[in-house]
């Protein structure tokens, strides 16, 4: 018995861990998909008497430290702790068509992360792109590769805008399938209303 259980511990010892790999939750939406409203039940807005005093509670700090004189560095501190408070954050991916390529991401992950994800499931892979935040900020491989979705602010969900690189509009617009954005077994996917 002695021996067997020795075996176990030596077995445990020498193996080699496992990666776990997060589920990316691959979904493809329409815009008017994408639009649509999620219909909550009523009791889902009843709260409690414990959960309107710590609501309360929240509001009176939210109002002193309003009124507090901070800077810069204070502002974008309490923001950073915010965004630590998530620890998964959802990408979509807006083509010019409106289709929507939806991807879940650990908010650790880089950049780079998010680019794979969109190469992989795009109809001419290997053509460059351009991702644009909502508010216009060009997402540049080489100076954004390594960074993380906290970092670029893109938790706990964005929205970031397709477009190909001013290098291959050309050659795009000669291929046949120009307006295909995704791969055929991707948009398989699109999602039943």
């Amino acid at each position: 018995m002695i021996h067997n259980f020795q075996t176990l511990i030596d077995a445990l010892r020498s193996a080699e861990p496992i990666q776990l790999e997060l589920d990316r939750n691959l979904q493809v939406l329409l815009p008017s998909q994408a639009a649509a409203k999620v219909q909550l039940p009523s009791s889902f807005y009843a709260l409690s008497p414990e959960e309107i005093k710590r609501e309360q509670q929240l509001r009176t700090e939210a109002i002193e430290r309003s009124q507090m004189l901070r800077t810069k560095a204070m502002r974008e501190k309490d923001e950073l702790r915010e965004m630590k408070k998530y620890k998964f954050a959802i990408i979509r991916i807006r083509f010019p068509d409106g289709i929507l390529l939806q991807g879940t991401f650990s908010v650790y992950e880089r950049f780079m992360e998010i680019q794979e994800f969109v190469q992989e499931n795009l109809e001419h892979s290997g053509l460059p792109f351009v991702l644009n935040t909502p508010t216009g900020h060009k997402l540049i491989l080489d100076e954004d590769a390594n960074k993380t979705l906290i970092d670029l602010r893109l938790v706990p969900a964005t929205v970031l805008n397709f477009a190909w690189h001013s290098s291959v509009i050309e050659e795009i617009n000669k291929s046949p399938n120009k307006d295909m954005y995704l791969k055929p077994d991707v948009m398989v996917l699109v999602r039943e209303v």
